[in-house]
């Protein structure tokens, strides 16, 4: 063995070194930081800082004034005015709070908030909070009833063990359904209030998987020809009025799961209408729903029932013959029961038999002259 041979022999059994995997990215991350857990003032070198804690453990200090003296000897009435004092300290500190307040004023309007503005005065002149820090102002609302109820889908999200959106992405997220639904041309009474979103954020759906629900479920069968909106009707007891409900609506759409089953139906209600145009019968829910699991687009089902309604004859049992059910018709149609089909084309040999010696199967149909009905198709 050569040289080269045992090099590359080595190189084989060398040990492939194993790789280090990341650890997931959290995109809340730079979120988190704001969902403070706890908050306190501490006097250090005769300042006054302000310590956040934040959910993961994290310390953020800052400094917000010098540490007010107590002295026993001071003869100053103890109910000064909170502004005055700390004017004394910090002449500038009225015109922060004012500041301060007028900012929160802006961001409370845009939050649908209005009603809290007593609450951030009370924060603000408190001493509590940076006043630089619109987020920590916002924090300390988080308690507060009016900001519950604005903010509702973030409860449910902590239950399902999904972190907690901060305002501004709770409201963005609105913003961006809003748009997707108003450019999609849907009622604007769908989505015209605020709760009308929240299912959407406890149910963590992306921007990108609403569009997919609008374009797989809803656009679907509401740009679809008649015949597969009125097997929506026919399956579903869904109407033209309510389709949109009925694909988006995160409450109306909860039993269906997931956005997969949800484009199931869609295409069920269309495999349905193909069935009852081209093979003239009409397929029950389930039936619809196995076909579009298993794959079959409405041009394989316009082309697969229009093959089973010219053998509709076929399919009547006659007298000492087996029976080919409903189930099997669809199996040995779609080509997917192996059996069902063998029974099928089983029978059509028999039939044609029949006819070649002139058996009772065999009868005029009138149609065409010269053409003959077997039961097994058109025979020339």
């Amino acid at each position: 063995m050569t040289d080269v041979q045992l090099e590359d022999i080595g190189t084989v059994l060398e040990p492939t070194p194993t790789e280090e995997v990341a650890p997931p990215v959290d995109p809340y991350a730079a979120k988190r930081r704001y969902y403070t857990a706890s908050s306190e003032i501490v006097i250090e070198g005769g300042r006054r800082i302000q310590v956040l804690t934040d959910i993961d453990g994290n310390q953020t200090r800052t400094d917000i004034g010098p540490a007010e003296t107590d002295d026993p000897d001071d003869d100053t009435d103890d109910d000064t005015d909170d502004d005055t004092a700390s004017s004394t300290t910090d002449p500038f500190l009225p015109q922060k709070r004012s500041d301060a307040f007028s900012r929160m004023r802006a961001l409370l309007s845009r939050f649908g908030l209005s009603e809290l503005e007593g609450a951030v005065n009370s924060i603000i002149t408190s001493g509590m909070v940076d006043l630089q820090d619109a987020n920590a102002i916002v924090f300390a609302l988080r308690d507060q009833p009016a900001y519950k109820r604005r903010f509702a889908g973030n409860a449910a999200r902590a239950a399902a063990g999904l972190p907690e959106l901060d305002p501004s992405t709770y409201i963005g997220l609105e913003e961006q359904y809003r748009q997707m639904l108003r450019a999609n041309g849907l009622d604007p009474e769908f989505y015209n209030d605020l709760t009308d979103f929240q299912g959407f954020i406890e149910g963590d759906v992306s921007p990108a998987e609403l569009q997919e629900r609008i374009n797989q479920g809803y656009r679907a069968v509401a740009d679809a020809d008649s015949a597969v909106k009125a097997q929506m009707k026919e399956l579903y007891n869904v109407s033209d009025g309510d389709l949109a409900m009925f694909f988006l609506d995160p409450k109306r759409a909860q039993p269906l799961l997931t956005t997969r089953e949800r484009t199931r139906k869609a295409q069920a209600a269309g495999i349905a209408a193909r069935g009852k145009e081209q093979g003239g019968i009409q397929l029950t829910k389930d039936e619809a729903e196995a076909l579009a699991a298993r794959g079959i687009t409405g041009e394989e089902a316009f082309q697969r029932f229009g093959e089973m309604g010219t053998l509709a004859g076929l399919y009547e049992r006659l007298y000492g013959e087996e029976d080919i059910n409903r189930e099997q018709q669809l199996g040995a149609t779609f080509r997917y029961d192996t059996s069902a089909l063998d029974a099928v084309r089983r029978r059509q040999r028999q039939r044609l038999a029949q006819f070649e010696v002139g058996g009772q199967f065999a009868r005029t149909s009138g149609a065409t002259s010269g053409t003959v009905e077997t039961g097994a198709g058109l025979a020339q």
